[in-house]
């Protein structure tokens, strides 16, 4: 995907203010990118991934940058966040909801958690060993002390005849 067609495709999901944010499983830093034309300047980005050497090459116009060499199935040291974004990650998890109970403890009341995935039933290993298809989406979010996903955009996937999907779910200021 390029830059412009991953603002586009982001765009829906993420308010133009102020803000630190956190894209969690970050990679190459495609949606580091999109996320930083999108905030306002003077946020903050804190890139999370295994592998960060295309990481620690990125420039920012809008936001100041924190790689975190991390992977998101261990203990995490985040501060507060406005947002998370997690884009073709989860699919690596064998158990997502355990995956993404700690990453909402970091978000802020009300805070955003951005979503991004493949809409794929059937697994493709090496690389979408565990699918989330939307549904299963809003039944582990159902688990979680936040809003019902929202679908807000889906592009092609290049991969396959599927789509990729963006979905929004919002932190609960009072536990389910």
């Amino acid at each position: 995907m390029q830059l412009n067609q991953a603002i586009q495709f982001l765009q829906p999901a993420i308010p133009k203010q102020k803000g630190t944010w956190a894209d969690i499983g970050a990679g190459k830093g495609i949606f580091t990118q999109a996320l930083d034309q999108l905030l306002a300047k003077d946020s903050t980005i804190y890139a999370l991934d295994t592998n960060i050497q295309s990481l620690n090459n990125l420039i920012l116009e809008n936001a100041k940058l924190r790689v975190v060499q991390q992977d998101f199935n261990q203990h995490m040291d985040l501060p507060i966040l406005d947002g998370i974004i997690m884009a073709n990650a989860l699919h690596y998890s064998s158990n997502p909801l355990e995956t993404l109970k700690p990453l909402i403890n970091f978000l802020k009341p009300n805070g955003l958690f951005v979503f991004i995935e493949y809409e794929l039933n059937t697994p493709r290993p090496p690389w979408i060993p565990y699918p989330i298809p939307f549904i299963k989406f809003k039944e582990i979010a159902s688990q979680l002390p936040v809003s019902l996903p929202v679908e807000l955009n889906r592009i092609p996937s290049t991969f396959g005849n599927n789509y990729i999907y963006l979905a929004q779910i919002q932190k609960l200021t009072i536990d389910k």
